[in-house]
């Protein structure tokens, strides 16, 4: 019986669709109609991308049954929030910085005394001091001129990036993640089909620095070894940069502004099904969200009764899937459309343990009054990928805090394994992510165009994923969605004034 009203309803849309798309002859134009689907930092930059470029000739929808900001979410921990998702933003973001000044986001005190040790779970082989130039000797005596190397190609590989950006303000777009990074410099590609230590070794590094400090990064920031593609491996080095930054308050107030500068309307609905439609465009059938106790938002249960009555089709001439699809993240059904899409590949999975506590020394090597707040592990077998002392989104560098730990691991700590770590516990914390890729060293990049007016942002995250590179792919998908709509591919260059990104 529901199989049978969805099927009526669909029929029926499609027929009213078909006669709403016979304009008189003396109609104005209508404004595009767009559906966003997911209110992460991806989704929102789309929905400010498409604003700017689509200007007043735009209704726009902006779909998110769960917190807007996605995998950038803040934690309340003993009266101060922490970040639980993404953390840090690199320099050279040139987006992420300029949304941040065009919103009036301060960045957050950086506190220069934090150090860091890379650990092999019995020993230090590195360990940060509070002396710049004893750390440069201590790095270079151990990794000699392969760090200098490391650091030259990592600073070329940014400034070759950075033509994106250049390229991006002319109106340039592409339908795919291939062609994206061959238009920066063809070695991007070749780097997406060769381990990040395979090519390593090519330029000329040793073992040693791949094994501890590629590896160290790799598998702090994505929960994974030196056996990732090159490309997205240069991204996880670059997150080993002193000068990273984040938002004050959480770096979920970036999506949360570009939501509200967009002027998309929120719908707190779960997106169930994308169909085309047979009289142009697409219908996107979503469920309403309810609210819990704890605030958040979440998809009715999955009952018939509920599903009957929630379902509701809406009609759009373009959509953009600002989500993962895989078959470990999505649910969302594609109908009528002449090819079956598929989407392979799947996420890793991340545990964000928090503790407010104090830190046992000796279950990391430490001795008693030893000072270090991060911890970088070496070596892939160990129960943790990192752990670190945090400090609040609002932190004051001339204040105290409580110590509060984050620890990210493969799998869930448990009791035993936490109480080995901490001799005192006020508080825990543990939220499970499935945080980014997993990446293969010879990696398969997707399309950004599925259908004609039809979008999937996330491809992006294949090559790598970062909040600047959502913002790069949300950019791209804007200007892809509009040259379709006006039929002009050359349309999207923008005059930039200083004021505005």
């Amino acid at each position: 019986m529901f199989w049978a009203r969805r099927l009526m309803t669909l029929c029926i849309l499609r027929q009213v669709s078909s006669w709403s798309h016979e304009p008189a002859p003396n109609d104005a134009p209508q404004p595009a109609r767009i559906a966003v689907i997911g209110g992460g930092i991806g989704g929102t930059a789309t929905a400010y991308f498409l604003q700017q470029h689509f200007g007043d000739d735009l209704v726009l929808d902006l779909y998110e049954h769960q917190a807007v900001g996605g995998r950038l979410a803040v934690l309340d921990i003993a009266g101060h929030t922490y970040e639980v998702g993404g953390s840090v933003i690199h320099p050279d973001n040139r987006y992420m910085v300029e949304f941040a000044e065009k919103f009036g986001l301060p960045k957050k005190e950086h506190c220069s005394d934090s150090l860091f040790g890379l650990f092999n779970g019995e020993k230090y082989v590195f360990r940060e001091s509070s002396w710049s130039l004893m750390n440069i000797a201590k790095l270079m005596w151990r990794y000699g001129t392969d760090l200098i190397r490391l650091r030259s190609e990592l600073k070329e590989i940014l400034r070759k990036f950075s033509r994106i950006y250049h390229l991006q303000a002319e109106g340039q777009a592409f339908s795919n993640v291939r062609a994206l990074l061959h238009a920066l410099d063809p070695s991007f590609v070749e780097m997406t089909h060769v381990s990040v230590r395979n090519w390593l070794k090519k330029l000329g590094c040793q073992d040693l620095i791949i094994d501890e400090l590629v590896t160290a990064v790799t598998n702090c920031n994505y929960g994974q070894t030196a056996d990732v593609h090159a490309f997205v491996g240069a991204i996880a080095v670059a997150g080993a940069d002193p000068n990273l930054w984040a938002v004050t308050g959480g770096n979920k107030r970036v999506p949360e502004e570009l939501l509200k500068h967009s002027r998309a309307t929120l719908l707190r609905r779960k997106v169930e099904e994308i169909g085309l439609n047979e009289g142009g465009g697409f219908i996107v059938t979503s469920m309403e969200a309810e609210t819990s106790e704890d605030g958040e938002r979440h998809s009715l249960n999955n009952n018939v009764d509920n599903t009957e009555k929630d379902l509701r089709p809406q009609i759009y001439d373009l959509v953009v899937v600002a989500a993962p699809l895989t078959k470990d993240k999505s649910s969302i059904k594609f109908v009528n459309f002449t090819k079956e899409f598929t989407f392979p590949g799947y996420y890793q999975k991340i545990f964000c343990t928090m503790v407010q506590g104090k830190l046992r020394p000796e279950s990391v090597k430490l001795a008693e009054g030893d000072t270090i707040d991060e911890i970088l592990v070496t070596n892939t077998s160990l129960i943790f990928n990192s752990i670190g002392k945090q400090s609040p989104t609002e932190a004051n560098c001339s204040e105290q805090y409580p110590d509060v730990w984050k620890i990210f691991s493969g799998s869930s700590l448990g009791e035993e394994r936490l109480n080995t770590f901490f001799e005192e516990r006020e508080s825990l914390h543990q939220v499970e992510w499935l945080a980014y890729p997993h990446y293969k060293s010879d990696q398969q990049l997707g399309d950004f165009e599925l259908h004609p007016g039809l979008y999937h942002l996330n491809a992006m995250e294949w090559a790598g994923s970062a909040m600047e590179m959502s913002s790069i792919g949300a950019k791209n998908v804007a200007l892809l969605a509009l040259k379709h709509w006006l039929e002009d591919p050359a349309a999207g260059k923008m005059e930039v004034q200083k004021d505005e990104l």
